[in-house]
Parts: structure tokens; C-alpha cells; sequence
């Protein structure tokens, strides 16, 4: 019986994965705005919160300064007609310090949540698809960091598809360390 019920739940849960890749097959290109960390929390860090700040657009910048390395387009099959970091970057900019570090150990976003956080990057409004990662939570106790994957309409901001991936966090230094939870989870798009 339990091998049934953990099949069933196996098959239901390709069955999903399939129909949003199916839900983005349509989409020949994206713009890609980089990794959003304004609703994110922290686990188990010993580092400040004003470091995590300076490293998260030190990991943004890792899109432009490693492209061949951090292709979006390649794990997506899509082509990517722009990388424009600014929306995040601000966004980024305006975290609150306070606010970031967390000694709960799970902590997920809402729908109300994502929603509001793709209505605040202020990005031109122009026909479009963008994409962006939204970071929710970044465990430092298990090494992982889970992120929104979200593609929206960038002329009206209504989200088109999303799901949760997360990566597992490797590296020396802590830019280095959470942009190999981005890079892992980049590798399952």
C-alpha cells in the first residue's frame, strides 16, 4: 500500500512538472532580472546582515561577469534578449537589515508575497516575458538555498508560471558560497 501512495504521489508530481514546462513552451524569449532577495531570511549565518547585503549583488553581478557560466537561457532553451540587474539591485538596496536574519528554521512566501514582489521591481513597462528568482530562504544549517522561479508579463506584471527550486550551497567566502545554491538551483530549471 505504501509503495502504491508513494507512486501515485511520484507520478502526480511529473504529471505537474510537465504541465509548467508546457505553460512556458509558447515563450521564445525572456528578459532575466537576476535574483530578488528583498523577501528573503536567513538561517543559522554567522555573518552580518550588512554582509549579506554587499553579497547579494556581488552574486547578481555574477550573471554578467560569468555569463557562459550562469546561462539562463541555455538551461531554459529560451533566448534571453536582455540581463538587466537594476530592478533587483534596487529592490536589494532596500532591504530591511532588521529583518533578514531568522532563528525559525522554515520560512516559505506566499502567493500574496511573490505576487508583491514582482509589482515592486520597477522595470519598464514594454511587451514582454520576464523571468526572475525571488530567494525565500537560505539555510546555512543544511547548506541550501530555496528560491521562487518566476516568469510574468512585463508589460502588466501578472505572473505567468512559478515553482520552488532550491540549490545546495558550496563555495569558499559567502558570495561564493550562496551563488552555488543559485548556480545548483539554475541547473534544474
Amino acid at each position: 500500500m505504501k509503495k502504491l501512495i508513494l507512486f501515485l504521489f511520484l507520478s502526480t508530481s511529473l504529471f505537474c512538472f510537465g504541465q509548467v514546462k508546457s505553460a512556458l513552451k509558447d515563450i521564445q524569449s525572456i528578459k532575466f532580472y537576476g535574483v530578488d532577495y528583498s523577501q528573503a531570511k536567513v538561517f543559522g549565518a554567522d555573518e552580518s546582515p550588512i554582509q549579506f547585503k554587499d553579497a547579494f549583488r556581488r552574486i547578481n553581478e555574477l550573471f554578467i561577469t560569468e555569463a557562459k557560466k550562469y546561462n539562463v537561457g541555455k538551461q531554459l532553451k529560451k533566448e534571453v534578449t536582455e540581463i538587466s540587474l537594476d530592478a533587483v539591485n534596487q529592490v536589494n538596496e532596500n532591504i530591511n537589515l532588521a529583518e533578514l536574519m531568522t532563528t525559525k528554521r522554515e520560512y516559505s512566501l506566499s502567493k500574496e508575497q511573490i505576487k508583491a514582489a514582482i509589482e515592486a521591481l520597477p522595470i519598464q513597462k514594454t511587451p514582454g516575458v520576464g523571468m526572475v528568482f525571488i530567494a525565500q530562504f537560505l539555510d546555512k544549517s543544511n547548506n541550501r538555498g530555496t528560491y521562487e522561479v518566476v516568469f510574468f508579463n512585463t508589460e502588466t506584471k501578472e505572473i505567468i508560471e512559478e515553482w520552488i527550486t532550491d540549490g545546495k550551497a558550496r563555495g569558499f567566502g559567502l558570495r561564493n558560497y550562496w551563488a552555488g545554491s543559485v548556480y545548483s538551483a539554475l541547473k534544474k530549471l
